[in-house]
């Protein structure tokens, strides 16, 4: 048997220097990156270890382990109460920082949870008083409203006073016009939404009494007063009745117009000839239309 000897052979590659070159840059970008990247991180941990090190509000300085809340204070919720609002009835109302500008014609200008209570006084003779009964415990909404200091008892009990009225009931009982209910420094109102139809303008109530005492001093007392709306109503029956007689004459005329046209296509129809014993005039009357004429009998 013959035995053959395999011998390993080595091969060199030369490189272009192009390729040597190409090969030194490639190896320098990576080692720029590889230190842009150990940069970073460094940059990372340190930042890392400022925010664990922050000082707390006890003065002391947190160490490596980040401080966190007890179980029972996680749930915590932060209130800022200089934007909240007692609304006097067991709530905290928190106003809207973001209002919505497009408000429909019903709305109403405020609520009645902005006409709160004023700060009360320690000194009883400071606070305002019902001018009735002397209450301090009066209703706000009134007060800023109309600038009249009254309970809510006394408004219930003298509704002849403290009811409100619409714009039409203050010009149809007390003659007032649509410039003098404009006034808002002569007669405060108050904006309600219109309950005939939402997309109305806001409906207007006025005090009665403030309307009664403006109405008054306008006319002359309340006898002047009723002696406008006594002379307005005459008139308005004046107006009326000159306007239904103008009516009936035009209806006769018409009817008469109609007669002569009927008596002008007429045929008389006459009875027989009668004699007045009297006069001795003999005459004859139709029967349909009444009309007499005389006849001479031979």
């Amino acid at each position: 048997m013959s035995s053959e000897k395999q011998t390993g052979a080595t091969y060199t590659i030369s490189l272009t220097p192009e390729q040597v070159k190409r090969i030194e840059e490639n190896r320098l970008k990576a080692q720029a990156k590889l230190r842009e990247k150990q940069k970073l991180e460094q940059q990372n941990n340190s930042n890392s270890t400022e925010r664990k090190g922050t000082i707390l509000n006890n003065g002391n300085i947190a160490g490596k382990k980040e401080l966190r809340p007890m179980k029972k204070f996680q749930n915590y919720a932060e209130y800022d109460f200089s934007k909240m609002k007692d609304s006097r009835g067991g709530f905290l109302l928190e106003e809207d920082e973001n209002p919505n500008p497009k408000k429909r014609k019903w709305e109403p200008p405020e609520t009645e949870f902005e006409a709160l209570e004023p700060s009360m006084s320690l000194d009883p003779a400071e606070n305002p008083k019902c001018k009735d009964c002397d209450s301090i415990e009066l209703d706000n909404l009134f007060r800023k409203t109309f600038g009249v200091c009254v309970c809510k008892g006394c408004k219930e009990k003298y509704p002849e006073k403290y009811s409100l009225i619409t714009k039409s009931e203050a010009k149809e009982d007390y003659l007032l016009t649509d410039p003098e209910l404009r006034d808002e420094e002569a007669l405060p109102r108050l904006a309600r939404p219109n309950p005939h139809k939402a997309t109305w303008n806001n409906m207007m109530l006025f005090l009665r009494e403030q309307v009664e005492e403006f109405a008054f001093k306008k006319w002359g007392g309340e006898e002047g007063l009723d002696k406008e709306y006594e002379r307005r109503v005459n008139l308005k029956k004046m107006k009326k009745d000159k306007k239904f007689k103008t009516k009936l004459a035009d209806l006769r005329k018409r009817t008469r117009t109609d007669v002569l046209i009927i008596q002008k296509n007429h045929k008389h129809e006459f009875e027989e000839a009668e004699e007045d014993p009297e006069t001795g005039v003999t005459t004859q009357c139709c029967k349909s239309c009444g009309m007499q004429i005389e006849v001479d009998i031979l």
